[in-house]
C-alpha cells in the first residue's frame, strides 16, 4: 500500500492538471472576426502609385476605427455626373480653382496636344483659362460604368467655342475616368476626339 501511494498521488496530480487546462481552454473566448469587408481589402490593396505624387496615404478604416460607408453604384453614378456638370461649367467660366479641385495631380490628357513641359493638369488648366472660350455646350448619350473606386463616363458633346480666337465648334466624343481618393472623386484621365460622322 505504501508503494501505491506515490503512484496514486502522481495520477491525481496529472488528472488535476488536465482538468485545470481543460477548464481554462473552455473559458477562452473565440477570436474576434475581422471587421473589414472585401471592398476594404480591395481598396487597401491598390498600389501606392494610385496616390498623387507628393501626397500621403489616408488612414484606412482599421486605423481610424471608423467604418467608411460603401457607396452604391447609383450613388457613385450620381456623384460623378454632378462632377461632370461642374467640370463643364468650370470650363465655360474658366474657373481655374474648380478645375484644380476636380483634376487629380497625375491627370492625363488625351486627344488634345498642348505644348509645354508642365504636368498635364497644370498645362490643361493654363491652356483652358488663356485659350479656350466655351460659349455653349450640350451633352447627350451619357454612359457611366462604376466600380467602388473608379468610374468611366462617356458622352457625346456638342459645343460652340473658340480656341485662341478661332472658331472651334463641333461634335465630339468624350471619355473621362474618375477615381476615388480618400473621400473625393478626382478626374484622372480625359480624352476628347471628333465624333465620327455616321
Amino acid at each position: 500500500m505504501s508503494k501505491l501511494m506515490p503512484v496514486i498521488t502522481i495520477i491525481l496530480l496529472v488528472t488535476l492538471a488536465n482538468l485545470t487546462a481543460f477548464s481554462q481552454d473552455k473559458d477562452k473566448k473565440e477570436p474576434e472576426k475581422p471587421t473589414t469587408t472585401t471592398v476594404d481589402a480591395w481598396r487597401t490593396a491598390l498600389p501606392v502609385s494610385e496616390n498623387p505624387a507628393g501626397t500621403t496615404q489616408t488612414q484606412t478604416p482599421e486605423e481610424t476605427n471608423e467604418a467608411k460607408p460603401v457607396e452604391t453604384a447609383a450613388e457613385i453614378e450620381k456623384a460623378v455626373l454632378d462632377l461632370e456638370r461642374r467640370l463643364l461649367e468650370a470650363l465655360r467660366t474658366r474657373d481655374s480653382a474648380t478645375l484644380k479641385s476636380l483634376l487629380a495631380n497625375d491627370f492625363l490628357l488625351a486627344g488634345i496636344t498642348i505644348a509645354g513641359t508642365k504636368s498635364d493638369k497644370i498645362r490643361y488648366i493654363d491652356w483652358t483659362v488663356k485659350n479656350f472660350e466655351l460659349r455653349a455646350f450640350a451633352v447627350e448619350k451619357t454612359m457611366v460604368r462604376v466600380s467602388p473606386a473608379m468610374a468611366v463616363v462617356t458622352y457625346n458633346y456638342k459645343r460652340q467655342a473658340n480656341i485662341a480666337g478661332a472658331a472651334a465648334d463641333g461634335d465630339f466624343v468624350v471619355t473621362d475616368v474618375w477615381v476615388k481618393r480618400g473621400n473625393d472623386w478626382l478626374l484622372i484621365a480625359h480624352h476628347i476626339s471628333p465624333l465620327p460622322k455616321p
